[in-house]
């Protein structure tokens, strides 16, 4: 069930998820994330997440988000409670996220550390270093490497890399190398990736590597929920055989 509450700013919402996703509940939210972005332009969510009717449940809740994509642009922060771990881990691969939007995950007795994270306010650099171009040895392949936190300005120019070789190619194979955890501090750099490419379906296949204990979890999630793209996870001392495999 999803029921709404107001918070201290009037640029802020809240929901509790308590069981399974209902269509009343699911419409009221989206309802009241309209008003906000109507009367502030952009609206910060704290998700308080108690209990999930299983991954079938959780899917279904962000389906119905995703229907509401012009809305869901316009929410800046994203604060999300919940003890569940696996639904930490699930959050890195369900497609809802933007390369606008902070993202947070906090456990259910931090609500007012979650409440003071949403009331902060950022600005994203015009510049970064984030992602640098690794040189691959085959004009066909883009190779990216993730060094540090990524930002608008990194998404836009992955864009462009993205752009040109579907401009060349017809078809884009896309390697991304890992190699700061900074940048995947709330595990959101893939549908980041995927909310920002405007020629996203022209992407054919995607190696992710990395030693993050989580990654080859989150890549094998997101494979299944991206029909039509071919993904795969590797370690660092893969690159070989990632490369191997994107030809």
């Amino acid at each position: 069930m999803v029921t709404i509450f107001p918070l201290s700013q009037d640029n802020m919402l809240g929901f509790t998820l308590d069981g399974e996703v209902d269509e009343p509940g699911m419409r009221k939210l989206l309802m009241a994330v309209e008003a906000k972005v109507v009367t502030h332009g952009k609206v910060r969510l704290l998700g308080n997440i108690k209990n999930v009717g299983g991954f079938a449940s959780y899917q279904a809740f962000w389906n119905t988000v995703k229907a509401k994509r012009e809305l869901w642009e316009k929410i800046e922060k994203y604060a999300i409670l919940t003890d569940h771990g696996w639904l930490s881990t699930l959050s890195g691969g369900i497609d809802f996220l933007t390369p606008r939007m902070e993202v947070k995950t906090f456990a259910l007795n931090e609500g007012e550390l979650a409440h003071r994270w949403l009331t902060q306010d950022t600005e994203a650099p015009t510049t970064s270093e984030g992602v640098r171009v690794v040189d691959l040895a085959n004009e066909r392949l883009l190779g990216l490497a993730i060094v540090g936190k990524l930002y608008p300005v990194d998404y836009d120019r992955i864009n462009v890399l993205v752009e040109e070789k579907v401009r060349h190619h017809g078809k884009a194979r896309l390697l991304i190398e890992v190699v700061s955890t900074e940048a995947l501090s709330i595990r959101t750099l893939w549908e980041d990736l995927k909310a920002s490419m405007k020629l996203y379906k022209d992407l054919e296949r995607v190696a992710i590597i990395g030693d993050q204990s989580w990654l080859k979890t989150s890549v094998k999630l997101s494979d299944l929920l991206t029909p039509g793209l071919e993904l795969a996870a590797f370690s660092s001392t893969e690159h070989q055989r990632a490369i191997a495999w994107l030809d």
